[in-house]
């Protein structure tokens, strides 16, 4: 099963981070690929441990967050574009049908070789399908960092300590607790069913809806801080120096416990936020968001990440013997494999001086590459952070991704909750201050007397351009309805889309994308975690 897979193998995965990590002669491990159990009873192994909610199975699988799940957030939310068919991606971002005007007249360009996109991936949700079926790479990165952390809570309790031992040991159960908030936040915002498991290598056929999954990861959060709140400076940073690579640390340095607060409650405010629809949409999937919503991310922003705080990224580098350079999106849209989308383009605003550090122009343009879509077009490029630019690089270090929300993500859902609460210029200065500090060159919009439907563009536009390659994308588009059937209210208008291979483009083009708003869970886990499958939530097309 992909949640817990078997006993043997996820001990085994866990157990192996502490051989790699530490030398065997400092455990008294005879063999460093199979350590005893009693390791995990040591200061030693639990530190390890702790390590291992990110260093798990043979160094490469963390591709399955950074890469493969963060590429496919990417794509959904038309950030980025992938034609090629490797790990399900083509399909993830086959849109139904694209109209645009070309010499001839209008035209509607539906996909060549596939249905819609869910019809797709829902009949790529086998087991024999492997590593093409998009459902199954967030689920089993998710599953992996919960199991962890569930074997850390399951020996913290019986641990030796050098230090304090109640102070330590509470350090210990908030850092597992987050990541299971962590894992459940991501899992519940992106599939219809996940499994609530909180033993190490013993699962259920308790399939609970997504929402049921949010209130876990809610309910991990708060348990993480009641833990918080039980240890002390000494013991937390003896922690989270062993527990944190140094290429998860902000420039500033590694998150302190008030750091560590702030980012629950970002996270919290984004599992609210990004699982109601901002608008009247006809979809079934998400409810409304309501004023009383609103007020919770006010609440919850007002102590979330700060501006000048320390939050828990991923930077490709060298850390603790292990280098990842190439498995994520910086590195990606620079060598053929991710081309910077026309929409992405589009939604700089005029001025905007991130545009001219970041954007080239491609010498031959893209257009319906393999003929798998029109939509897989583009007359541009990111410009490497080496040349200049903020995003995108080859090279070991420059670049990182906040991976548990940022101080621009936390700022920009306060802005929204203003906005759409009647506080409209305390909002638009909350945008004015993020792109101050991504060095936008913009003129202030605060205090300009736009209304409430001009100041959520900026808010809209904001998000696209200053939170480019957090992983947020998809669930914007989903909830502001792009992803819903055109029929229904949704999709794009005055879109610009490339209509031929000498980069012409139409800007009043429509796209029905047409999306699935949740995945289901992979057959990968059906198969192997038997249940009635009429008890799990059906994902169909709409």
């Amino acid at each position: 099963m992909i949640a817990v897979l078997k006993l043997a193998k996820y001990s085994a995965l866990a157990l192996s981070v502490i051989a790699f990590a530490h030398c065997a002669d400092s455990l008294d491990v005879a063999n460093e690929n199979e350590p005893p159990v009693e390791v995990l009873s040591t200061e030693a192994g639990l530190e390890r441990l702790a390590l291992g909610v990110w260093f798990f199975d043979d160094g490469q699988r963390i591709g399955d967050f950074t890469w493969l799940t963060q590429v496919g957030h990417s794509i959904m939310g038309d950030e980025t574009y992938v034609p090629w068919g490797n790990f399900g991606w083509r399909w993830q971002n086959t849109t139904a049908a694209i109209t645009y005007t070309s010499a001839t007249g209008l035209v509607t360009a539906t996909p060549p070789n596939s249905g819609p996109q869910g019809e797709t991936l829902i009949s790529f949700n086998d087991r024999a399908n492997v590593d093409n079926n998009a459902f199954a790479f967030e689920w089993r990165a998710m599953y992996r960092a919960n199991n962890t952390a569930n074997l850390i809570l399951a020996n913290v309790a019986t641990a030796e300590f050098s230090g304090d031992p109640a102070t330590t040991a509470a350090a210990y159960n908030a850092w597992a607790r987050f990541w299971k908030g962590w894992a459940y936040s991501r899992i519940g915002s992106m599939y219809a069913d996940g499994l609530i498991i909180d033993e190490v290598g013993v699962t259920n056929d308790n399939y609970v809806p997504n929402s049921a999954i949010i209130d876990e990861a809610n309910s991990q959060f708060e348990q993480a801080l009641s833990a918080l709140d039980a240890t002390d400076a000494a013991a937390w940073d003896i922690l989270i120096a062993a527990a944190l690579p140094d290429n998860m640390a902000v420039e500033n340095g590694s998150p302190s416990i008030s750091d560590m607060r702030a980012m629950i409650n970002t996270m919290k405010a984004r599992n609210l936020l990004v699982n109601r629809r901002a608008f009247d949409i006809a979809t079934e999937t998400l409810p409304e968001i309501t004023d009383a919503d609103y007020q919770q991310i006010l609440d919850l922003t007002a102590n979330g990440v700060q501006q000048d705080g320390n939050w828990i990224q991923f930077r490709a580098a060298d850390a603790n013997g292990v280098f990842f350079p190439t498995i994520w999106p910086p590195w990606r849209v620079l060598n053929g494999w991710q081309f910077m989308s026309e929409r992405l383009v589009q939604d700089f605003k005029e001025g905007d001086s991130r545009r001219d550090r970041n954007v080239a122009r491609l010498e031959s343009p893209t257009f319906n590459q393999r003929n798998r879509g029109i939509q897989f077009g583009t007359r541009w490029t990111f410009i490497a952070i080496e040349n200049g630019g903020d995003y995108a690089t080859t090279t070991e270090g420059l670049a990182s991704i906040p991976m548990a929300g940022s101080w621009s993500e936390n700022a920009l859902m306060r802005a929204e909750a203003l906005i759409r609460t009647g506080s409209i210029d305390d909002g638009l200065a909350l945008i004015d201050a993020v792109r101050a500090d991504q060095n936008a060159g913009l003129d202030a919009v605060a205090d300009d007397g736009l209304d409430e439907a001009a100041a959520y563009q900026e808010l809209r536009l904001e998000r696209r351009i200053g939170l480019i390659f957090q992983g947020l994308q998809f669930y914007d588009a989903r909830r502001w309805g792009v992803t819903v059937p055109i029929a229904q209210g949704g999709g794009r208008e005055d879109a610009v889309v490339v209509i031929n291979v000498d980069g012409d483009v139409d800007e009043e083009a429509i796209i029905d994308y047409d999306y699935l708003d949740y995945f289901g869970v992979p057959d990968d886990e059906l198969d192997f975690n038997e249940t009635d499958r009429a008890a799990v939530a059906p994902i169909s097309p709409r």
